[in-house]
């Protein structure tokens, strides 16, 4: 189809889209062994046909794509990923079903590997487009698709076909986070050079329209350098789908009126559809054409519908045996608790969570270099405060009581079954991971008793604590300047000392926004991951009656007081943090339990 066969009008195409599904078909909270609040994928299925039967009455031609981060993430994923890929994979016969028309890479993506990740590509019915991934194991990849559209017609002449560009990018920081799968096997490039490379590319392939899935939020895609400019920059793109940061675009409803400035991003019609499912992004651009032979978007509307339709019987019953046997599988009991653990606060104390975790890990280092001369230096654990709120909402949180431990709570103590790396650095380098830490606070002001502890819209691991150090954290101060009295056992620790660092694979590439630290400097990449850890703990009964002294407490310049938003049954445990005073101010809008601190 060319400018000249539609002179004079316009032509319409609605953008289906979702992101970060994480392998949630069912819609199912496997941590705690119940039904969520919607159905996943199996519940956006309905809507998504009736999306596309609106486009076809309004004489719209309609394309489904997917913005990554779609095969990792949940109890399911981790299953399938042990399991040989076939055309009857719960994830490749729904998506199939569905019908999608392209579905773009994210970083977890490639978290099992790329043979796993081919396998899956060469079952599925789609182009799986990653742009700028490159390497001899990517050959089931695409770097850039064109899908054709078809144009409704009600009668002669027969119908026209839109042909829609679509470019995908892997976030900076992809080949830091995965260098455990991608070393020796691929590359991550640049990003605005492969967008560079592509639309052009595609519009003399004969595309109409150009979509970039960008695996990326609102921040990063504004964010460049001189040498490495924003994608905010490129010209060449006529509609964006956000993702990676689980948050929603647009916001309000007002942006759902006709051309709202609120529905784009850099001036283009854009969209972020949520996490796991929770809605449908639809995004619908008119394209008229110009005088030169292109095709320019001159009106868009952009809406979020969220996920509350009863799901697909049938998608649900494609997938019933491998839910029923990860339902199995993590029943399975692997240890025992003997006490009850939570973390409802772990914004405003050290978590027992978190202290386990440690102590897991901190066993399994300290096991593998037992005799060499990096056992005499101080060690520092990391660990992120996982699943504790944020924009998963008030349930989001973990308790644990004391007895059988099951699979399914090792999988709510870690969600993500990273590897354990242990690096050499230096003090001045863990001062900087813990000023990022703590980076998390607002900078808290004596008059304000009602100002919330944490930025707005706090993803929770961003937050993580250092066992085997003790330090004291003040949010009164400026960002950089909140971390005093650092110290190990040996005594305060100066900027040029040594310390053994034990983290993952994932922070220790820069993840969640953290100073990636040197490769160089790993001293060990252990064999078992995270969950082997963790459950050799549970049975091996390796952890202290008191594990590990508690690292760091607030000591702020001066009094003030601020409201942690936690889970309202954080109410039955606040004697945990009577040291901060904590009175009980109701319930917010969103569910949040929110508690007052005097720190």
């Amino acid at each position: 189809m060319g400018p000249d066969d539609h002179k004079g009008r316009s032509v319409g195409l609605r953008i289906l889209a979702t992101t970060d599904l994480h392998l949630q078909l069912h819609g199912y909270d496997y941590h705690a062994d119940r039904q969520g609040p919607h159905f996943g994928l199996a519940g956006l299925a309905p809507q998504i046909t009736t999306a596309r039967e609106e486009a076809e009455r309004m004489g719209m031609a309609c394309v489904l794509l997917d913005n990554g981060d779609f095969l990792q993430g949940g109890a399911m994923g981790t299953w399938l990923a042990n399991r040989p890929v076939t055309a009857a994979h719960p994830l490749v016969k729904t998506m199939n079903t569905i019908g999608y028309d392209a579905i773009g890479l994210g970083n977890h993506d490639l978290d099992f590997g790329l043979p796993y990740l081919n396998a899956l590509a060469g079952h599925l019915n789609m182009p799986l487009v990653a742009s700028n991934l490159r390497g001899p194991t990517t050959s089931t990849l695409y770097r850039s698709a064109i899908v054709s559209a078809r144009l409704p017609s009600h009668g002669t002449p027969p119908a026209a076909a839109l042909r829609v560009g679509v470019i995908s990018v892997l976030p900076r920081g992809t080949d830091q986070w995965n260098a455990n799968v991608l070393s020796g096997q691929a590359t991550v490039q640049d990003y605005h050079k492969a967008v560079e490379r592509a639309a052009p590319a595609l519009r003399s392939a004969g595309a109409h329209v150009v979509v970039l899935l960008a695996h990326m939020g609102r921040q990063e895609f504004h964010t460049g350098t001189a040498s490495d400019p924003a994608l905010a920059s490129l010209r060449g793109i006529d509609a964006i789908v956000l993702g990676h940061t689980h948050e929603s675009f647009p916001l309000s409803k007002s942006a759902c009126s006709p051309n709202s400035p609120a529905g784009r991003i850099a001036g283009r019609p854009a969209i972020m559809p949520g996490h796991h499912g929770s809605h449908l992004g639809v995004l619908d651009i008119t394209l008229q054409a110009g005088s030169d032979n292109q095709w320019r978007v001159c009106a868009h509307q952009a809406e979020l519908r969220e996920n509350t339709s009863r799901p697909c019987e049938k998608l649900l019953s494609a997938s019933a045996q491998a839910h029923g046997l990860v339902q199995r599988h993590l029943r399975q009991p692997v240890g025992r608790l003997q006490r009850r653990m939570h973390n409802y606060f772990s914004f405003a104390a050290p978590t027992q969570i978190c202290a386990l975790l440690a102590q897991a890990k901190r066993a399994a280092i300290l096991d593998q270099i037992r005799g060499t001369a990096n056992a005499a230096l101080p060690l520092a654990v990391a660990v992120s405060a996982q699943t504790a709120g944020g924009r998963s909402g008030a349930d989001n949180f973990v308790e644990v009581a004391p007895g059988p431990i099951l699979r399914r709570d090792l999988n709510a103590l870690c969600p993500h079954d990273n590897e354990i790396w242990a690096l050499r650095v230096t003090g001045r380098e863990i001062r900087g991971w813990l000023e990022q830490a703590a980076a998390v606070f607002q900078r808290l002001q004596a008059c304000e008793p009602d100002q919330n502890l944490l930025h707005p819209g706090t993803a929770p691991f961003h937050f993580l604590t250092l066992y085997g150090l003790r330090y004291e954290i003040d949010p009164t101060k400026p960002l950089g300047a909140r971390i005093s009295d650092l110290r190990c056992d040996q005594g305060p620790l100066a900027p040029k000392d040594s310390v053994v660092l034990v983290t993952d694979h994932f922070r220790a590439g820069g993840g969640g926004g953290y100073p990636a630290l040197d490769p160089k400097n790993v001293i060990l990449r252990h064999a078992a991951n995270l969950h082997t850890a963790v459950q050799d703990s549970l049975t091996g009964n390796i952890l202290e009656e008191d594990p590990l002294v508690k690292p760091w407490n607030f000591k702020p310049s001066q009094s003030v007081k601020a409201i942690l938003n936690t889970s309202p049954r954080a109410r039955l445990h606040l004697q945990d943090i009577a040291h901060l005073k904590p009175e009980d101010c109701g319930t917010s809008e969103d569910g949040f339990a929110k508690i007052r601190l005097s720190l």
